[in-house]
């Protein structure tokens, strides 16, 4: 049977190896990392239209344990499943766009969910240099003078993948949109969580309509008896200004420019972000995304989640796109090794499905991004569209 080499121990990477180990298909997952817990694993992630999928690829046991990574269990249980857009002036909806069922998780947690039984498969440290496609297998060359040999190569290794720097030397970059974005994770009382949890219990997204100012905010842990407090994700973006817009040299500018953009929000959004402590983390997030180009391919090398579509999180999509990737390389794969599918034309027609979603679904979340910063927000717009299934994988 082919030896598969996944680059990359991301969510992506991770549910293609337990898919994989699942259907007893040998492969090896080179991560650059030393260790799982080097990197932050930020904050969560929403699972909607791609949860019959994972159901689908990984053992029951797997999927309990991913179902415990939500942010709050109990929500979980009665939530409508709703995408609301308010204005943040006041807290008056916008729109609401249902999703049916959802599961908001911890994306640490899930990692580490996705790691368990898989430590055998992971080669920690390897930096991948380059990749050379030959006619039966492909070579992957490693920063520290190993090498690994494999019958396809898949890159799950984020926005910046190395794998596509491989296969679009010359257009494998990202593109800056005209956007800035910080994000904190803040522990909130019960009093001052209580008036944000009843605009949604796990998620919403809003606009302030004078300035163009954007809030994601949505739970990431909830309080309980050991702890008094719950952990809040607070997200604010805004229009670039220009391309001598501000820099922040330091947290503290940083948390000081989220505190400002906040001053006209209603007053029990404005109070939490206001009450966030001075030393508390606060991340710039590039806002960038992807042209996509297609790229010549014998069959050896291919792409998967955001190595294969950086898209922004405006529809929240990105991690169901990435399951969807490795839903369909799973199937195609498992008739290679078990049925003796030509390996070329399991991946050509992978990525023959798998670039018309994508090319959609980045182009999708560029004119969300853009719609989530100019007001009002028209009711076709994809920042309130309904997030399902695309109609080419139903």
């Amino acid at each position: 049977m082919p030896g598969i080499i996944i680059v990359g121990a991301g969510i992506v990477g991770l549910t293609l190896g337990q898919a994989f180990k699942s259907q007893k298909i040998p492969f090896t997952i080179l991560e650059r990392d030393a260790s799982a817990d080097v990197r932050e694993q930020g904050w969560a992630i929403t699972l909607h239209w791609a949860l019959p999928l994972l159901e689908e690829m990984l053992p029951q046991r797997l999927i309990a344990q991913i179902e415990k990574c939500q942010v709050n269990a109990e929500v979980a249980e009665d939530d409508p499943g709703d995408f609301k857009l308010i204005n943040l002036e006041d807290c008056s909806e916008i729109s609401n766009t249902p999703s049916g069922k959802r599961w908001r998780v911890n994306r640490g947690k899930l990692r580490l969910a996705l790691l368990d039984g898989l430590d055998d498969s992971i080669r920690w440290n390897q930096h991948v240099e380059g990749v050379e496609q030959l006619q039966d297998h492909a070579k992957v060359q490693c920063l520290d003078g190993s090498s690994h040999i494999a019958h396809v190569v898949i890159g799950t290794d984020g926005s910046k993948s190395a794998i596509r720097r491989f296969l679009c030397p010359e257009k494998h970059a990202v593109t800056p949109l005209p956007y800035r974005m910080l994000g904190v994770g803040s522990h909130l009382t019960e009093d001052q969580v209580a008036p944000i949890r009843s605009i949604d219990r796990l998620l919403f997204q809003g606009i302030e309509p004078k300035t163009g100012n954007f809030l994601y905010c949505s739970l990431l842990e909830a309080a309980t008896k050991e702890t008094a407090s719950h952990v809040v994700q607070f997200n604010v973006s805004w229009p670039q200004s220009s391309s001598k817009d501000e820099m922040f040299s330091d947290n503290t500018s940083r948390l000081a420019a989220l505190k400002l953009r906040a001053r006209g929000f209603a007053p029990c959004l404005r109070n939490a972000i206001e009450s966030i402590v001075e030393g508390t983390p606060v991340t710039e997030i590039g806002l960038a995304d992807w042209e996509f180009v297609h790229w010549d391919n014998p069959g050896r090398v291919t792409l998967a989640g955001d190595a294969a579509h950086p898209m922004t999180m405006f529809r929240g999509e990105a991690a169901n796109h990435g399951i969807q990737d490795a839903y369909d390389l799973w199937k195609n794969l498992k008739l290679v090794c078990y049925s003796g599918d030509n390996m070329r034309d399991a991946i050509q027609d992978y990525e023959s499905k798998m670039t018309k979603r994508a090319v959609d679904a980045i182009l999708l979340s560029r004119q969300a991004c853009e719609d989530a910063h100019h007001y009002p927000v028209d009711k076709s717009s994809p920042l309130v569209t309904a997030r399902r299934l695309p109609p080419q994988c139903a």
